[in-house]
């Protein structure tokens, strides 16, 4: 009989959890530039999606409550052979995050987490937002009423002449000093109010073009007002809905928003090089140059907004600022130091890269000059009026513009003393003491390192490197020379084989082991997704320190060698390092002589098989049903199920299998499903807990 323990246990498993998909779950398939397939799927009453591989997309139907995930793992693993624990497992989690379950469960440990009365994350600092889900209402009467005809053929030709004349025009009529910005008062400060009204009226037109396009391609607003933006209100539409049109609707979705406001543009600069009205003229002119200006910056693909994200989209290649930026900072002179030729793709990332520096440092400039010429004129002509009220209108200013301008500076000096904090802990020689500790930590919870003794663990620990790695930055290139061991201590990496990405590294993982035996050329080539640090073994450090300890070597290559020859099983492809070396430390090796029964039919099963090397023929009642050669496996059932076996499988040869209990099964699974870091993160909480009570006594 169960005890109580035990029920507990299994109430909690997140192994036993029987996730239900939400009901009318809407799905879109396409596919990448690249040609990979896709689905997105979207729950219309919680506004929420997810973009998902084809293979997951086909486990939704399952999910009818009645399946736990253990049986999600095994259903996917007999439909594609892959022991998948790692995507089913993620799969459901994302699932459950994104609002597209309908049975959310009872989470233990965040029961558990707020009774430790955690404080919760703030959000962002000032933020601010005033919203109504009516106007996709508008927005659909609006497109039906004539906003349809801006996405006629006729319109969008007219629409781009119109969006060439006007940036031509504006900087006809300010070569021509015919017109100045608009200024009525004399003050200075009227100038930069009409400047700001039409700024936020500018953003209006621009997120009412976004919201058009989404209506033009079939989808819903879900919501759309006003929030605060740099200190500012802003309008802004929610335009997530479009991840379910088509990739060319979400790019004309991207692309409508400053196309709408420097169309406009261009009707005000065509309609002030017309009128005869000074006064009118120059409003119009202002204008112009207001729509025009904010809205080139958005087609601007070297600025993180509308033009960087459709150049993305159309290249398929979400890092390229950070990538092109991280290649521009060191591998690119090394290159070309060496007089290496580039290839197509470090091309691009040159070119991008160097462009993006080359605006930052025109950005600063013009950023001084527009101080210089129109900002500091105003201020000074205000503060020295001797006019109480214009003194404090320049003030105002002043202060407008300092706030947001000392704000920045305290940022970057708060991202100065991280660096300055290190330094000092280097010099005092705590940060050598931390890095030790950290990089035996990594050691002993990675798989075949943890093995050695314990004074070898010591002594690699001692020479590791700790790196920090920015956005972007290529750790590894495929095909370079490899004379590096990489530990994962935080952040995320991405592995690409021949620019296709393959899977993703999380802390834990490790990669570049074949590098210290053999020097072999880099597979692949990872890539740094966000700010990330790095343990580093260094090739030369592995050879000295294991120059004379044969047998400690021996046991690290016959690990290495091991774990390459299960890796390369397609029944663990779908598995990162860190999820493999989790499972590989529950599998058992077993070894069989020709004719030995591994199995009986009607025996009770609680062992999953894998056949290492060898052979082995599978038969009912007599008869033989199928022979399994290496890679191949068997008794999956006896992973869920304490039943009798349903046939009996004999080694038709000396065989090497791999063997995985049931309980063992479970244990790795509960592990994917990230429990087993919620204890250790609650304990954490709960000694914090207790410091800070130690503080208030």
């Amino acid at each position: 009989m169960a005890t109580v323990w035990q029920v507990l246990g299994r109430a909690l498993s997140p192994v036993e959890d029987r996730p239900r998909i939400a009901p009318e779950l809407e799905s879109a398939c396409y596919t990448t530039r690249a040609g990979a397939p896709y689905v997105v799927i979207h729950n219309a009453r919680a506004h929420t999606y997810a973009r998902l591989d084809p293979r997951e997309f086909e486990l939704l139907p399952l999910m009818d409550g009645q399946r736990s995930v253990k049986e999600l793992v095994i259903a996917y693993y007999q439909r594609h052979g892959v022991l998948a624990l790692a995507r089913v497992a993620g799969l459901v989690g994302l699932l459950r995050r994104q609002g597209l379950l309908a049975n959310a469960g009872i989470d233990a440990y965040a029961c558990l987490a707020s009774r430790l009365h955690v404080r919760p994350t703030a959000g962002p600092a000032g933020s601010w937002e005033l919203a109504t889900t009516r106007m996709d209402h508008f927005l659909g009467r609006l497109y039906e009423w004539g906003g349809q005809v801006f996405f006629h053929t006729a319109w969008l030709w007219t629409g781009l002449a119109l969006g060439v004349l006007g940036p031509a025009l504006v900087i006809i009529e300010l070569a021509r000093g015919r017109y100045a910005l608009y200024d009525p008062g004399g003050w200075g400060l009227t100038t930069i109010v009409v400047l700001v009204l039409f700024a936020l009226f500018a953003l209006a037109i621009h997120e009412l073009g976004h919201g058009l396009a989404v209506k033009h391609a079939g989808r819903t607003v879900h919501a759309a007002g006003v929030r605060l933006y740099f200190g500012l209100p802003a309008a802004f539409v929610d335009t997530t809905d479009i991840w379910m049109a088509a990739p060319e609707q979400r790019l004309l979705t991207a692309f409508a928003g400053p196309w709408t406001g420097l169309v406009l543009g261009g009707i005000c600069a065509v309609a002030a090089s017309l009128v005869t009205s000074p006064s009118l003229g120059t409003l119009l002119f202002t204008a112009a140059f207001v729509f025009v200006v904010d809205n080139l910056f958005n087609f601007n693909p070297l600025l993180e907004l509308d033009g960087y994200y459709m150049l993305i989209d159309v290249l398929d290649r979400p890092l390229l600022r950070s990538e092109a930026l991280a290649f521009v900072r060191g591998p690119l002179w090394v290159r070309l130091w060496r007089r290496e030729p580039l290839s197509r793709d470090e091309k691009l990332l040159s070119l991008f890269g160097l462009a993006a520096i080359a605006y930052s440092l025109l950005a600063i400039v013009l950023a001084v000059r527009a101080w210089q010429s129109l900002l500091v004129p105003v201020i000074a002509t205000n503060l020295t009026s001797g006019e109480l009220p214009r003194q404090l209108l320049g003030l105002a200013i002043l202060l407008v513009i300092a706030v947001p301008l000392g704000l920045g500076v305290v940022a970057v000096l708060a991202r100065l003393a991280t660096p300055l904090k290190a330094w000092r802990d280097w010099a005092g020689g705590r940060a050598a003491d931390y890095r030790y500790r950290q990089a035996l930590a990594a050691l002993r919870a990675a798989p075949t390192w943890s093995d050695l003794p314990q004074g070898r663990l010591l002594e690699l620990a001692r020479v590791m490197r700790i790196e920090e790695v920015p956005v972007g930055t290529e750790v590894v290139r495929q095909g370079d020379p490899g004379s590096r061991f990489y530990l994962i201590a935080r952040g995320g990496f991405e592995v690409r084989v021949d620019d296709v990405p393959q899977v993703r590294l999380g802390r834990g993982d490790f990669f570049g082991e074949r590098a210290l035996l053999h020097g072999a050329p880099r597979a692949a080539t990872v890539v740094a997704t966000e700010p990330s640090r790095l343990f580093v073994l260094d090739r030369a450090d592995f050879d000295r320190l294991l120059a004379t300890d044969l047998s400690a070597r021996a046991r690290i290559e016959a690990g290495l060698v091991y774990r390459e020859e299960v890796a390369a099983m397609a029944l663990f492809g779908d598995l990162e390092p860190g999820e493999l070396g989790a499972l590989l430390s529950r599998l058992v090796p077993l070894t069989v002589d020709q004719g030995e029964t591994v199995i009986r039919q009607g025996d009770p099963g609680d062992r999953f098989y894998i056949v290492r090397s060898g052979g082995v023929s599978v038969a009912r009642d007599g008869e033989v049903l199928a022979r399994l050669g290496p890679g191949e496996a068997f008794g999956e059932i006896a992973l869920l199920l304490d039943v009798p076996r349903t046939a009996t499988v004999a080694a038709t040869e000396p065989t090497s299998l791999l063997a995985l209990d049931s309980q063992d099964f479970r244990d790795v699974l509960a592990s994917y499903l990230g429990r087993g870091g919620e204890l250790e993160r609650l304990s954490h909480l709960r000694l914090l807990s207790h410091k800070r009570l130690d503080e208030v006594v």
